[in-house]
């Protein structure tokens, strides 16, 4: 999986953070996102992801999400992009619904990178039956980690989350829960099965996203990291 540490703490960087950021600031970190979407120069992205890898010494996840899941804007071809970057990543991140799902896996597969396929609903928490359909979806695309965000609006979101989380602990999920309410499942669900949570430093890219120190502060104080 090349990760040293499951659950692991997926840190949120774009473009500028890399450049401004110094090693330390890492401290905890197990595993760099780049939201390509994010970034503030398109032009110059294999510059970010090479700097970023010998910077930072990392495992590397990129992901260039698409408007309809939350991506903070258009970018054409994400493909070809990807496909320039496989030099540099570990993993890579496309939603399960997405067009290019099925040729980026191919491409995956070619690179030995592992494949998380997504889903995100930044309204509402869907029934468990929807959860399980959305699942089935991702592993018939052949993922190597499926993983779920939905909006939290009430604690019953919560616990369908953990349900589904514990149900599926041997099937390599990440399931996470966002807004204000979901805060909780950024923290419990890593502890019943779920293998990536996200924290933030100066970028959020996701609502309800615990700062990085913290989460790591959070994941001693609860025992699951030395």
């Amino acid at each position: 999986m090349n990760l040293k540490q499951i659950p692991a703490i997926a840190v949120v960087l774009i473009d500028t953070d890399v450049f401004s950021l110094n090693e330390s600031s890492l401290e905890g970190a197990d595993l760099i996102e780049l939201r390509v979407d994010m970034f503030e120069n398109i032009q110059k992205i294999e510059q970010v992801f090479a700097t970023a890898k010998k910077k930072f010494n990392l495992p590397m996840l990129c992901t260039i999400r698409s408007l309809k899941e939350g991506g903070k804007k258009e970018i054409p071809d994400r493909l070809s992009i990807y496909e320039k970057l496989t030099p540099y990543c570990d993993f890579f991140d496309i939603e399960i619904f997405s067009e290019g799902s099925r040729t980026l896996r191919q491409k995956t597969l070619q690179n030995n990178i592992k494949l998380i396929l997504s889903y995100h609903r930044f309204d509402l928490t869907p029934s468990v039956e929807d959860l399980e359909n959305v699942f089935e979806e991702g592993k018939k695309l052949g993922a190597d980690i499926i993983k779920i965000s939905t909006m939290v609006n009430e604690i019953e979101d919560a616990e369908k989350l953990l349900y589904f989380t514990i149900k599926h602990k041997k099937d390599n999920v990440i399931v996470i829960g966002m807004g204000e309410k979901g805060r909780l499942t950024r923290i419990v669900n890593p502890v019943f099965g779920s293998l990536i949570t996200y924290a933030s430093l100066n970028t959020t890219s996701a609502p309800g996203q615990i700062p990085l120190p913290y989460m790591v502060k959070i994941f001693k104080e609860i025992g699951i990291r030395k």
